[in-house]
């Protein structure tokens, strides 16, 4: 067994790390800025198992849900620049939170760190696996013959199935109702029983009711089909050209950071989500690796504040 650790140390610890880089001296905090369970989660958990073998020390993951994942993303903010405490994040709480909340209590360039995207899942847009909806056209000409009679359920008002619905209406011009949740599962029992017309969810909660044969997909809302749905297309494909949403998650830190643990933690924290077993463990739970190191973060930041600021101002959205 002391062999077999000893081993996947070598294989993990990243080049950088093993020839004097930066390292830690007491364990690392890693905030989850949502409840346990969720991917944010389960990403941060399977890091934090790792991070003994990468850095020498081990990260301790730590919850700290509240305002729709804003709290636990401003406690990293406001955390000493030393690399020991750092958060996951997403789309949400980075580029649509700040639009969405009159005061996150950080601003998503000024006071954080980006080092490291690890991984993105898609969407999916589903509708009841009996009712009489057959495909993407078919929504659309029911929506545009019947404005603000068909309702689609989110998991929460701001929540990213929410944002994705509303890229939807943005790009089609459509008049729908917003049925916002708490949380995923009640939506989806409203949408089986036929109470709202439609949901555009993360790809592993439309799959299990797909699957189950009570929730006909539509569409995904990547650039390709998901292979797990290989005969859902996409939305271009189904007649929505331009439309493109993934959920992404990664890791920041406080903004003051030096740049030598920024790339300490960033190439540390990728070395352990490319790992098989990590990768793998992502993959069931419905998430596809797509790292990204901090330059290429702080673009795509840039990028998704200009859509999602877009989006939320056009449809005047405003949470408390």
């Amino acid at each position: 067994m002391f062999a077999r650790r000893t081993l996947l140390a070598a294989t993990l610890a990243s080049p950088a790390l093993a020839q004097g880089a930066w390292r830690p001296d007491k364990p690392i905090r890693v905030i989850v800025p949502y409840t346990p369970g969720a991917i944010n989660d389960i990403l941060a958990r399977l890091v934090g198992e790792r991070m003994q073998d990468v850095f020498g020390q081990p990260g301790l993951v730590e919850n700290r849900p509240g305002a729709s994942g804003s709290l636990g993303i401003a406690a990293a903010a406001q955390a000493a620049p030393d690399g020991h405490t750092i958060a996951v994040c997403n789309a949400a709480n980075l580029c649509m939170n700040p639009f969405l909340f009159a005061n996150t209590g950080y601003d998503p360039k000024r006071d954080l760190a980006p080092l490291t995207v690890s991984v993105r899942l898609m969407n999916a847009l589903g509708v009841r696996g009996d009712g009489p909806i057959r495909d993407l056209r078919d929504l659309i000409a029911r929506a545009k013959a019947a404005p603000g009679q068909l309702s689609y359920a989110s998991s929460g008002a701001g929540s990213s199935p929410h944002l994705a619905a509303e890229l939807f209406k943005h790009q089609v011009g459509l008049d729908v109702v917003h049925v916002p949740y708490r949380g995923s599962s009640p939506g989806m029992i409203d949408l089986i029983g036929g109470r709202v017309d439609f949901t555009i969810d993360n790809l592993p909660n439309v799959l299990a009711q797909v699957e189950a044969g009570k929730v006909r997909a539509l569409a995904v809302t990547g650039t390709e089909r998901d292979p797990t749905l290989p005969q859902v297309p996409t939305f271009q494909e189904a007649g929505v050209p331009g439309y493109e949403m993934y959920v992404w998650f990664g890791f920041v830190g406080p903004a003051a950071l030096p740049p030598r643990i920024r790339e300490a933690l960033g190439t540390g924290i990728t070395r352990i989500v490319e790992g098989e077993e990590t990768r793998e463990k992502l993959s069931r739970a419905g998430a596809t690796l797509w790292p990204q190191d901090g330059a290429g973060f702080a673009r795509l930041i840039d990028a998704e504040l200009t859509k999602w600021g877009g989006v939320i101002r056009s449809a005047g959205l405003k949470l408390e």
